[in-house]
This record gives C-alpha cells, sequence and structure tokens, in this order.
C-alpha cells in the first residue's frame, strides 16, 4: 500500500524536467504485453478491461497511443507521451500514460486523469477490445 501511495506521490510531484526522456525503444521488458484489470478480463474475449504495452505504444480499448518518447519519472516508474488514435472515428489527441511495475501488476494512470488503475499481467494475449 505504501509503494501505491508513493508512487501516486511522483507521479503528482515531478516536475516536467526532472528526469530524461529515453527513446521509446526503452520501455523495459517487464511492462510489456498484456494485463487486464481483473481474471475476467484476461480470459473473456469480450472483456474491455484489457490493455497491451508494447515498445512504442500502449493500446487500449477506446484508443492506440504511440510513444514519441518515454520519462523515467522515478525507479520503476515509466511516462510514456505521444499521440493517440480512438478506435472509433479516428480522432488524433494528445495523450500520455504512466505506468509503475509491480512485479506481475502494472498500475497505469492516463493524462490528466487523477484515477490510477492497477492491471495483472493476462498469461493469454487477448486481443484489446
Amino acid at each position: 500500500m505504501l509503494r501505491l501511495a508513493l508512487l501516486g506521490l511522483a507521479l503528482i510531484s515531478s516536475p516536467a524536467g526532472a528526469t530524461p526522456a529515453v527513446p521509446a525503444s526503452a520501455m523495459p521488458d517487464e511492462t510489456l504485453g498484456t494485463w487486464g484489470r481483473d481474471a475476467e478480463a484476461c480470459t473473456s474475449p469480450e472483456s474491455r478491461g484489457r490493455i497491451r504495452v508494447e515498445r512504442r505504444s500502449v493500446q487500449l480499448f477506446h484508443a492506440t497511443c504511440t510513444f514519441d518518447r518515454i520519462r523515467i519519472v522515478a525507479d520503476g516508474i515509466f511516462e510514456g507521451r505521444g499521440t493517440c488514435v480512438e478506435v472509433k472515428g479516428g480522432r488524433r489527441y494528445a495523450g500520455g500514460v504512466s505506468l509503475m511495475g509491480l512485479g506481475d501488476e502494472i498500475m497505469v494512470r492516463f493524462r490528466g486523469s487523477q484515477m490510477s488503475r492497477t492491471y495483472h499481467r493476462c498469461g493469454a494475449s487477448l486481443p484489446v477490445r
């Protein structure tokens, strides 16, 4: 619980220029893959509770965000920034996501949101819908 509180503090209080940007290809291996909000999200093809983290992007049920850069916020916390494209309608908007690896869990916070969500690593790579 303390680690989650520290994540929240780091994500809220980190100055924009505090840490260097690194190439988008530097998204760490431990964050890559399919993640679900719960066990059902990992096993039900109909679930919207999955995300897919790739080397340069995050695929969500409503959009795909491609990273122009990745910033190391703190040890184990990475923030990707780039353009998102909505699945329906193709609208583009500035997007971003912060990721913190917690073993087989990852905490995700979306740019402009005060809320964080925890996802669990999925054993199977079901498509994100």
